[in-house]
């Protein structure tokens, strides 16, 4: 029996870009600059300069305009990038529409990484959930609250 074989592509930004004021950085190293004092004075020197360099390459990637990500979802489940989520160890999917950077939430089976954000771009979101629907549950998702809070400060 031939097996039904189909292919969607699209491409999608891997996260929004926002341009960030010169007032953001310095509230970024004055913070560090504070939180690091504060672990000399407690005596944990080695955490001081985690926070410091952790500051400093923090400023360095969100600076970073993002990537162009293709992505593929055929029968057998979705590529992201170079990663291959297939089917098998995904629970369920959620399409958010609301926001100007629209996304695909797949909920997975595994404990490091439970949810998955795939961009959804110009893709047919109709099409697209009417497709995945076929292997996987729809069930609604929302974004992490992690996500939320560093989307409300600036990230």
């Amino acid at each position: 029996m031939a097996r039904d074989t189909f292919k969607i592509e699209w491409d999608g930004y891997e996260y929004e870009h926002k341009q960030r004021s010169q007032d953001w950085f310095w509230a970024v190293g004055v913070i560090a600059v504070a939180l690091a004092v504060a672990a000399v004075i407690f005596n944990d020197i080695i955490f001081g300069i985690l926070i410091l360099v952790s500051a400093f390459s923090l400023c360095l990637f969100i600076n970073r305009p993002p990537e162009i990500v293709h992505v593929v979802l055929n029968e057998t489940g979705i590529i992201c990038g170079k990663v291959f989520y297939p089917f098998s160890t995904l629970h369920s999917f959620w399409i958010d529409e609301e926001h100007s950077h629209q996304k695909i939430f797949l909920r997975s089976q595994k404990l490091l990484m439970p949810l998955i954000t795939v961009p959804l771009g110009n893709a047919d979101a109709e099409r697209i959930q009417k497709t995945l629907v076929r292997f996987i549950p729809e069930e609604f998702h929302t974004t992490p609250v992690a996500e939320k809070l560093l989307e409300y400060l600036g990230f």
